[in-house]
């Protein structure tokens, strides 16, 4: 479910960059896949269901999200509230980091009620 609504509520609709592919990371514990790749920019969007909410599996997603900072990778990682309760919220976020990386595109509102134009904020 997070994998169609993160592009269709949250990328499209502001006009934010599609992600280039789900990517397949090899690290010191074998081969790992990353949710969404936004490769151009080195930044993974991890979407995470209630299978992260136990601690094990908290804690292996902090070992991948330090392999990943060690790499120059930014992963944030996205839940449902994100993606289906504050979308416009959470595309705002993302612009900073999209330009901080080098995305050079211009967000803009959705025109949901209450997604104000920021595109010209990020």
């Amino acid at each position: 479910m997070l994998e169609h609504g993160y592009p269709d509520r949250v990328l499209r609709p502001h006009g934010l960059p599609e992600p280039t592919s789900q990517q397949v990371v090899v690290s010191e514990s074998g081969r790992q896949y990353r949710d969404v790749a936004h490769a151009d920019v080195d930044l993974h969007v991890e979407l995470d269901g209630r299978l992260h909410d136990e601690a094990e599996a908290r804690d292996d997603d902090a070992d991948r999200d330090l392999d990943d900072l060690a790499r120059g990778l930014v992963t944030p990682r996205l839940r449902y509230r994100q993606v289906f309760t504050t979308p416009c919220r959470t595309a705002s976020r993302l612009a900073v980091l999209f330009r901080a990386r080098g995305w050079t595109g211009t967000p803009h509102s959705c025109g949901r009620p209450g997604c104000e134009d920021w595109g010209s904020k990020s």
